[in-house]
């Protein structure tokens, strides 16, 4: 499924919806190469997705976006597989409870 050789893996089953976010938080020292891979129900597997967050920092994309709304069906859930080659905490957040955005 990742063409990445990683130290670090997780999979998200509970059944995302387009919309929804993932936060994504590097506490490593370096950047984390992080893959995101999206399976749904009777479908193949679409990704990997590569993203590069830089250390001790925060990404929070909205998952639809990174696959151009190649999701298929608005409603039908499915899981993401993250895979990173250093440690990253991963926190789901349903398209209902959007994170706010500070201005800066």
């Amino acid at each position: 499924m990742s063409t990445m050789v990683g130290n670090w893996k997780m999979a998200i089953a509970d059944g995302c919806m387009p919309g929804d976010q993932l936060s994504l938080l590097n506490v490593s020292s370096g950047n984390a190469h992080v893959e995101l891979t999206f399976c749904a129900e009777g479908g193949q597997p679409l990704g990997p997705f590569r993203l590069i967050i830089p250390p001790q920092r925060t990404q929070s994309p909205i998952l639809e976006d990174l696959v151009d709304s190649g999701l298929p069906s608005p409603s039908l859930p499915y899981s993401v597989v993250v895979v990173s080659d250093v440690p990253v905490l991963v926190q789901p957040h349903p398209a209902d409870q959007k994170l706010r955005r500070s201005a800066a």
